[in-house]
């Protein structure tokens, strides 16, 4: 009876601290989407800018900059983890993410919405780098799954709120309305320890050892069980022989077959992430919208999209650890190939002239299958497998080498597209997209490990 209450409480504890970690990715997930809300505006005689109204020049450097935030947050918040712990960088994001909020509000040209966008990527790129590192510390096995899939229900649900409000509330207020999650963030990270990996390093034993009482559920009266010392031990195990806190990393430490082909899958997957193509085409997806015959208005039209882009996320939450991350993944690619293709050959045969009469609803049911078939899978599930594939001495720096590579990956996709939609065309695009999908589930079908219950104090064999 005592261990499954010991055990309940980790668990409540675990998903407390996740959850807690995700209110800032859920108010990074609102500066995404307020883009789609509000750019009409912008670019409207009414723009609320004393500058006056974007020129659409202006409008694609707002969109693109938020990747180059990224970039240099990848970089920062990556080489700060070992130095201030994982927990206090991720205490840290709250800056750049109410800094958006703040220029926003007080902005008064387009230069204030650059800065703006560009605090929000480097908001992101602190994300990226640094959440899947505390869920890989803290969580049990059997979760770590559901809670890694928690990075991109709340990005998502972010984006949904935003179209929500964005069609209700006025451009003034919303920053004033969700500058309250990064607040409600800083006050319940209060909360949380640091994880006990990090306390480790830094050689707080005693900290340590209340971090991990705290995220393992052990209560003070159980703290000096045979079997909390053997788990306490461990941990300093794993710490010491990894030898973090006493060798500096080398060239020769990613020269090992392991190391070479851990950071090889991450950032493949990361490529993947981006050159699948659904956050491009998600950029236009109120044109696509609009090509099929749809007479649903643009604004309710990112808002299904968004919605289904939850439901995605929730069967993801459910299957990743019961499937495996593996499996999921190669559905998740191959569906999201195949979504592609349809809303390709569409095109092409509407190109091309044929009677599509009474067919009009193919884009939208291809759009919503990809965009459900990329969050049950491809969406989320790469963010924390790297850290379970990365050996343990090159695990912080591996993941970052993989976060700014996505970093990139997005600017290159979001900024050559126009120039591929006008050469090749939308079912040309499309078809670059869908043999990447292809060509990537074959990769995942070969090279990608299933690291579904792995016990990360342990190295994984890939």
């Amino acid at each position: 009876m005592g261990e499954k209450i010991e055990h309940s409480n980790g668990v409540f504890n675990q998903v407390f601290s996740v959850c807690t970690i995700n209110l800032i990715h859920f108010a990074h997930g609102a500066t995404l989407g307020w883009l789609s809300p509000f750019l009409p505006l912008l670019l409207s005689e009414n723009s609320p800018l004393d500058t006056g109204p974007v020129t659409v020049k202006q409008a694609s450097w707002i969109g693109a900059i938020l990747c180059l935030g990224a970039l240099i947050g990848a970089i920062i918040y990556g080489s700060l983890t070992n130095r201030l712990g994982v927990k206090r960088c991720i205490s840290c994001i709250i800056f750049p993410n109410m800094s958006f909020w703040l220029f926003v509000y007080f902005g008064t040209s387009v230069y204030h919405l650059y800065i703006a966008r560009f605090l929000a990527g480097v908001t992101g790129g602190g994300v990226i780098v640094t959440f899947p590192l505390f869920i890989a510390d803290i969580s049990n096995s059997r979760i770590r799954g559901i809670l890694g899939s928690c990075l991109a229900l709340s990005g998502n649900l972010g984006i949904l709120v935003m179209y929500i409000i964005g069609d209700i509330l006025s451009y003034k207020t919303v920053p004033l309305v969700m500058m309250t999650a990064p607040l409600l963030f800083g006050i319940l990270m209060y909360f949380i320890p640091e994880t006990p990996q990090s306390l480790l390093k830094k050689r707080k034993i005693k900290e340590a050892e209340k971090s991990l009482q705290f995220f393992k559920g052990f209560t003070v009266k159980t703290k000096n069980t045979a079997e909390f010392q053997r788990n306490f031990e461990e941990l300093q195990n794993f710490v010491s022989n990894s030898k973090f806190e006493h060798t500096k990393l080398q060239l020769s430490d990613f020269a090992s077959p392991q190391a070479k082909k851990g950071i090889f899958i991450g950032v493949f997957l990361m490529f993947l992430n981006q050159f699948c193509g659904v956050l491009a085409i998600l950029t236009y997806a109120v044109s696509i919208f609009q090509e099929s015959g749809s007479n649903i208005s643009p604004g309710v039209s990112a808002i299904i999209i968004a919605a289904i882009q939850i439901v995605g996320t929730v069967a993801s939450f459910i299957f990743v650890d019961l499937t495996g991350r593996k499996v999921l993944l190669l559905i998740s690619t191959l569906g999201t190939g195949l979504g592609v293709s349809c809303l390709g050959t569409f095109s092409w045969m509407k190109e091309q002239q044929f009677d599509l009469s009474g067919y009009g609803w193919i884009p939208i049911v291809s759009l919503s299958v990809m965009v459900f078939l990329f969050c049950v899978g491809l969406c989320n599930i790469p963010f924390f497998i790297i850290p379970e594939i990365l050996p343990t001495k090159i695990r912080n720096v591996g993941n970052t080498i993989s976060m700014i590579s996505i970093t990139i990956f997005a600017f290159v996709v979001l900024k050559i597209l126009p120039v591929l939609l006008e050469e090749i065309k939308l079912y040309g695009v499309t078809a670059l997209f869908a043999c990447t999908c292809f060509i990537g589930a074959v990769v995942i079908a070969i090279v990608v490990p299933e690291t579904k219950g792995k016990n990360l104090v342990a190295p994984v064999n890939v």
